[in-house]
C-alpha cells in the first residue's frame, strides 16, 4: 500500500556532484574552484552549507553566495540568480569539466500558491482519504510537507536518508560535546586561578593590615593609651590567663591525651575489659586537632597583640623619658 512521509522545505541552492567520501575530502578546493568559475570577486563569499549523498555515485553540495558591500555589509544572493549564472552557457560547461557537475538546482521555498497547489491535489496513485490523513498527521506544517513513499525503493531511500540524518545529527553531537569539555577545562583553569587570585587578595589584605597597624604604632607614639585600647589589652590579658589555667583547655587536653595513652598500653584483661572503638578514637583524635589548631591560632594573634603592645608601651617609656 502507498505510505506517506514528510521533508523539509528548503531555501538553498544546491548542485550535484560524485560520491560523497570523495567530495567531503576536496570540500574547500571545490568551494575555492566555484568562487574562480564565478569570477573570483572578492565581494564575494562562497559557502557550502551542507553535503549529503545521493546514492553511491552521485552527492549533492548546499551552496550559497554572499555580497559585501563597501560598507561592510552582507547580503545573500537570491538562490535563483544564482542558478541563473549557473545554468549559463560558459558556468555550465566549467563546472562539468572541472567539477564534474551533474544537474543545478534552485531549491526556494514554495510560494503560498504552489503550496496550497500541491497541499489540496493529491498526487498520483494516492488515495484522497489518505492525503488528507497525511496532512493532517503532519507535526509541523510550516516547515514539513507530506510526500508518497510508493514502493520499495522510496521506502528503501527514505530509511537511509534517515540513516544519514542521524549520523549526521550524532556526529554533531559528539563535536558539541568536544566544545562542551573544551569549556569545561577552561572553567577548571579559571576556577583555579581565581583560587590563586582569593590567596593572593588575602595575602595582600594581611600585609595591608600589618602596614595600618605599623602606620597607627608609629601615629599614636608618645600618647597614652585610649579606653577601647586599654579594654582590648585587658581582654587579651584574661584570654591568655585562660588558656594558661590548669583547669582549662590545656589541662583538659593533656588529660585526655594521657587517658589515650593509658588505655592503648593497657592489655585487656578478659571479655569485660573496656575496648574503644576505632570511630570513637577518630573522632577524639579530630575534636582534639582541632582544639589545637584552634589554640595555636589564638596563641598567634595574642603574641601579635601583644607585641604590639609592647611597641606602644616602649613608645610611651621613651616619651616619658625625653619629657623628664
Amino acid at each position: 500500500l502507498p505510505q506517506h512521509g514528510y521533508e523539509a522545505v528548503v531555501s538553498t541552492q544546491s548542485t550535484g556532484g560524485k560520491a560523497l567520501e570523495e567530495v567531503t575530502k576536496h570540500q574547500t578546493q571545490l568551494v575555492a574552484t566555484l568562487h574562480t568559475i564565478l569570477g573570483g570577486k572578492q565581494e564575494h563569499v562562497v559557502c557550502c552549507d551542507n553535503v549529503k549523498s545521493i546514492d553511491t555515485t552521485t552527492t549533492e553540495i548546499v551552496v550559497y553566495v554572499l555580497q559585501r558591500s563597501p560598507t561592510g555589509a552582507t547580503q545573500r544572493i537570491p538562490a535563483t540568480d544564482l542558478a541563473s549564472v549557473l545554468t549559463s552557457a560558459n558556468i555550465v560547461n566549467q563546472l562539468k569539466s572541472q567539477m564534474f557537475v551533474t544537474n543545478v538546482i534552485s531549491k526556494v521555498a514554495f510560494t503560498s500558491s504552489q503550496l496550497s497547489l500541491y497541499l489540496d491535489k493529491p498526487p498520483v496513485g494516492i488515495s484522497p482519504v489518505l492525503w488528507e490523513q497525511a496532512k493532517q498527521e503532519n507535526p509541523d506544517p510550516v516547515k514539513l510537507i507530506p510526500v508518497p513513499l510508493v514502493g520499495f525503493k522510496s521506502i528503501s531511500d527514505r530509511l537511509r536518508l534517515q540513516k544519514e540524518q542521524s549520523e549526521a545529527h550524532f556526529a554533531r553531537v559528539q563535536l558539541i560535546g568536544k566544545e562542551v569539555e573544551e569549556v569545561r577545562a577552561v572553567q577548571a583553569s579559571t576556577l583555579s586561578r581565581l583560587q590563586q587570585l582569593k590567596r593572593k587578595h588575602s595575602e595582600l589584605t594581611h600585609r595591608v593590615l600589618q602596614v595600618m597597624v605599623d602606620v597607627e604604632v608609629q601615629r599614636k607614639t608618645g600618647f597614652s593609651l585610649q579606653p577601647e585600647e586599654e579594654t582590648l589589652r585587658v581582654n587579651l590579658e584574661s584570654i591568655q590567663q585562660e588558656l594558661n589555667a590548669p583547669n582549662q583547655f590545656k589541662g583538659r587536653l593533656s588529660e585526655m591525651l594521657s587517658l589515650i595513652r593509658m588505655q592503648s598500653l593497657a592489655e585487656p584483661s578478659g571479655a569485660s575489659a573496656a575496648q574503644i572503638e576505632e570511630n570513637i578514637l577518630t573522632s577524639v583524635h579530630s575534636h582534639l586537632a582541632r582544639q589545637q589548631e584552634g589554640i595555636s591560632h589564638l596563641l598567634d594573634i595574642i603574641r601579635d597583640d601583644l607585641q604590639h603592645l609592647d611597641i606602644i608601651k616602649q613608645g610611651l617609656t621613651e616619651k616619658q623619658t625625653v619629657s623628664v
